[in-house]
């Protein structure tokens, strides 16, 4: 690996020029290209069928009873009802929170459900606590077979507005707590060959939201990591990890967030959310939105061109309208 300080301090080498390809090795390359499209389309074909059977009956969703999830964020919002929602699968529930007395009242719920539950302070923004938290959840809990990374901020910022510590912040928690998080717990998975990592991200990954800029790239962000990260152990022979990415459109939790919002589209619950995410787990889905035909007009308005699709956002989204009023911080 590259050292990423020697950047600018050591001479700079440039790689060679790629060596042209003759005409004779052109022909060659371009057949064994057309040759593994077709050996592609011979094997998707059946894949499709099959999966679309699969789709239209009625499936057996995964056990997860007795194993251990870890659940950021838990405290509040999506990630108190995705740990409800996988208490009453009898999942033993380990939550990580700032807010110790609304993770305390997380675990006392889960408990009521008949499974083993303990709240542990952390920030998981930071990775010398992740680390200790990974210490302790096996010390006191055993170890993680589901992460379920929800812990996030959302302000609504302008790219202009905020301080630094304050972007830092929304970016460590938003973001960077997914790095620290699956780098932490996928070795134990990798170890037991099991485990599921679902990551909380946005419609807003799908569908850029204005006057949150900073939220949105984070949640990009995420979407960006858990492709890469599926990828990256799927090819080193780890493909029994399972990776469920949730799309939400905007969640009802925050009062003032949603009082200072104006949206065309009525707000989703978290329990709806929750709902929607363990469905998706205990089903090994790899992508759910919520509601799901937001995401299909999202992805829909992405085959126009700019113009229509900012006409799109101006008519039936009314972005315009509802993310709350412009910066005024310039002359």
């Amino acid at each position: 690996m590259q050292n990423v300080f020697d950047s600018g301090k050591v001479p700079y080498e440039a790689a060679p020029i790629p060596k042209r390809r003759s005409f004779d090795e052109s022909i060659m390359f371009y057949l064994l290209v057309v040759k593994d499209v077709l050996i592609v389309l011979l094997i998707a074909i059946p894949m499709l069928v099959l999966k679309l059977i699969t789709n239209l009956l009625p499936g057996s969703d995964k056990n997860v009873a007795g194993q251990l999830a870890l659940v950021t964020g838990g405290g509040n919002g999506i990630g108190r009802e995705i740990a409800l929602e996988l208490a009453r699968k009898k999942c033993n529930i380990a939550i990580a929170d700032v807010d110790c007395e609304a993770g305390e009242n997380t675990v006392k719920e889960c408990v009521s459900f008949g499974v083993k539950a303990k709240f542990f302070e952390a920030d998981v923004g930071d990775s010398d606590e992740v680390i200790s938290l990974r210490g302790r959840i096996e010390k006191e809990m055993g170890f993680v077979d589901i992460l379920v990374n929800n812990a996030g901020l959302m302000p609504l910022l302008s790219m202009r507005e905020g301080t630094a510590p304050e972007i830092e912040r929304i970016v460590h928690t938003n973001f960077f707590s997914n790095i620290w998080t699956c780098r932490v717990f996928v070795g134990g998975m990798i170890e037991r060959k099991k485990g599921h990592i679902v990551c909380i991200a946005s419609a807003s990954s799908i569908h850029v939201m204005p006057r949150a800029s900073i939220y949105t790239a984070t949640k990009c962000g995420i979407a960006g990591l858990m492709g890469a990260f599926e990828e990256e152990l799927r090819g080193e022979g780890y493909g029994f990890i399972k990776f469920t990415t949730v799309y939400p459109y905007f969640v009802s939790t925050r009062k003032d967030l949603i009082e200072a919002l104006n949206l065309r589209f009525p707000a989703i619950t978290a329990k709806e959310t929750a709902s929607a995410t363990v469905q998706a787990l205990l089903r090994n889905q790899k992508d759910v939105a919520v509601p799901s035909y937001l995401f299909f007009l999202s992805k829909f308005s992405k085959f126009f061109t700019a113009e229509v699709q900012q006409l799109i956002r101006d008519r039936i989204f009314r972005e315009r309208y509802c993310l709350m009023t412009p910066y005024k911080g310039y002359n």
